[in-house]
């Protein structure tokens, strides 16, 4: 129903570029054999070997020239739903999720493997425009987050469907067309594999379970499809008249004149024929719902859009570039944003004590007994000040046996084995 409406809403629009993307999203989209990844990357583990989730796929892995791949950013302003995206494209944890702003740092990596196809995501921190970020102090994510965007084959951008696109919002995004639209590619062998294609981008519309009526969903596909074509002109004339001009300039151009622009408005003629074939897809999905049709969607886009590449950086085994530590502080520090409050979460560094696994021991007849492996784990909370001691205490230790509960059953899913987790805070 969505899809239909998306459709007739770009017909009346007239706008020939989400005419065509919703027609585009009519088609049947391939069919893929594929399991679920293996999601459990063993603490004792060393070796690393390329296999497929496919047991079927290793023979055909001894042909590098049959291998392909996309990496793929995915950006979004805070709160847009992109780490649970992510997790729900991985189908399993690796990305911390909370209502929290700015709770993603660092450039998290994860990839699924589809027989001969390794599509690999690099969930971003919260991208805001200049002002913005300056205002709330995460210049330096907004610069990770660019260079994350640069180096990507492909750019996945997502949009909470349910919140009002203000003016802060729109520069947010006209932004992140701009650095979607002038990204490299990926890095192989020290070659850079680049595209000239303006077809670099998506558009996700989170969250549609929140939105009602869903005529709503028309109008930020209506919105978000003018801002991009309004940047593509103006990348097209850059190519034709090349100039040194601000990304600050563009995007308060665009601000100011996209809502007025229409169909070919501005395009030269030697470049209609481009313009008329940059498609950006719309697709929309409601990440947090088990089962959500709409993931299956966009993954079978970027599966379509993967390329010949020489090397896989992922073992499809794993899933993750993570490391299991790395893996355990990312699970941990989802549940401190999501017990603690205010400014309190950002303040608690993580340090680890141990982390070792003891295996299931084995009778005097070579079979193992029932107690099973167990994950100890043992880390520390390190805050700034006592108050934050207290704080991330609460009253009789309750809120650090809440966060360390939580996290248990999140890390026994994640390495499937029972976990022994002790954690303690201090100044």
């Amino acid at each position: 129903i969505t899809i239909m409406m998306a459709l007739r809403g770009a017909i009346c629009r007239g706008g020939t570029n989400v005419a065509r993307s919703a027609v585009n999203r009519l088609l049947p989209p391939p069919h893929y054999h594929h399991q679920p990844p293996y999601c459990c990357r063993r603490i004792h583990a060393t070796t690393y070997a390329y296999t497929s989730a496919d047991e079927n796929t290793s023979s055909r892995q001894d042909k590098s020239d049959q291998r392909k791949r996309l990496d793929v950013a995915i950006v979004g302003a805070p709160n847009a739903g992109k780490s649970q995206l992510l997790n729900s494209l991985m189908g399993m944890k690796v990305a911390a999720v909370s209502r929290k702003r700015h709770t993603t740092r660092t450039g998290i990596f994860g990839a699924r493997t589809f027989d001969d196809t390794q599509i690999v995501f690099i969930d971003t921190p919260g991208y805001l425009h200049h002002e913005m970020s300056i205002k709330e102090g995460v210049r330096k994510l907004l610069g990770e987050a660019s260079s994350e965007i640069e180096a990507s084959d492909y750019v996945v951008m997502v949009v909470d469907a349910a919140k009002k696109l203000d003016e802060d919002m729109k520069r947010t995004l006209i932004t992140l067309i701009f650095l979607a639209l002038r990204s490299r590619g990926r890095n192989e062998d020290g070659v850079t594999i680049t595209s000239n294609s303006l077809n670099k981008f998506a558009v996700v519309l989170n969250k549609v379970d929140l939105v009602s009526p869903k005529q709503k969903l028309l109008l930020v596909v209506s919105d978000v499809s003018a801002m991009a074509e309004s940047c593509i002109r103006r990348l097209l004339k850059q190519r034709r008249s090349p100039t040194k001009t601000r990304l600050e300039s563009l995007v308060n151009d665009v601000l100011e004149n996209y809502a007025a622009e229409s169909g070919f408005d501005g395009i030269d003629e030697e470049d209609l024929e481009d313009f008329a074939a940059i498609v950006p897809d719309f697709l929309f999905t409601s990440a947090i719902t088990k089962d959500d049709e709409g993931v299956d969607d966009v993954l079978n886009m970027l599966l379509d859009k993967a390329t010949p590449s020489n090397e896989w950086i992922i073992d499809p085994e794993t899933g993750t570039a993570m490391s299991p530590l790395e893996q355990i502080e990312e699970i941990l520090r989802e549940k401190i944003y999501r017990c603690l409050h205010r400014e309190v979460p950002h303040a608690v560094q993580q340090q680890n004590r141990l982390l070792r696994l003891d295996e299931k021991s084995v009778d005097g007849k070579g079979a193992k007994e029932d107690s099973g492996d167990i994950l100890r784990i043992r880390q520390d909370l390190v805050v700034r000040t006592k108050s934050h001691q207290r704080l991330v205490m609460g009253s009789g230790g309750k809120t650090l046996e809440r966060i360390r509960s939580t996290a248990i059953k999140d890390l026994e899913t994640a390495f499937q084995c029972k976990v022994d987790l002790t954690l303690s805070v201090r100044v």
